[in-house]
């Protein structure tokens, strides 16, 4: 097995950005077995205090990556977003060894509507979701 230089953070979703999400899009039923948290791959770190540091560095990309999935206009988004309220609407959890299963070498995408609503489609039609 690989191990990729880099660790993560899982973003999961608490009940304020819940309801704000339903607000959004009420229509949209609640993802089947709640709403899943995101990955973020972060520097690789030392400890948890440098690793809560990297997240308060990086929360406003990941606190509008998360609302953009369920608005992407950021007009509906809440305002003021700094660090409490992103503490507020979701609880993280650090991972600091990431193993590599895959064979093909990590890529990046480029995250836009197309590849939103594809990531829609597939996580709706999962065998696991």
């Amino acid at each position: 097995m690989k191990i990729v230089n880099r660790c993560a953070v899982t973003i999961a979703p608490r009940q304020p950005f819940i309801d704000w999400a339903q607000r959004q899009q009420p229509d949209q039923p609640l993802p089947p077995g709640g709403f899943e948290p995101g990955l973020y791959l972060l520097p690789a770190y030392d400890s948890r205090e440098e690793a809560i540091q990297l997240l308060a560095q990086d929360y406003e990309e990941i606190f509008c990556s998360e609302l953009e999935t369920w608005s992407t206009d950021p007009a509906n988004w809440p305002s003021p977003r700094n660090l409490a309220l992103f503490q507020e609407w979701f609880a993280f959890q650090f991972f600091d060894l990431i193993g590599d299963q895959g064979k093909e070498p990590l890529g990046h995408y480029e995250v836009d509507e197309s590849f939103l609503d594809d990531l829609r489609s597939a996580t709706e039609d999962s065998p696991l979701g």
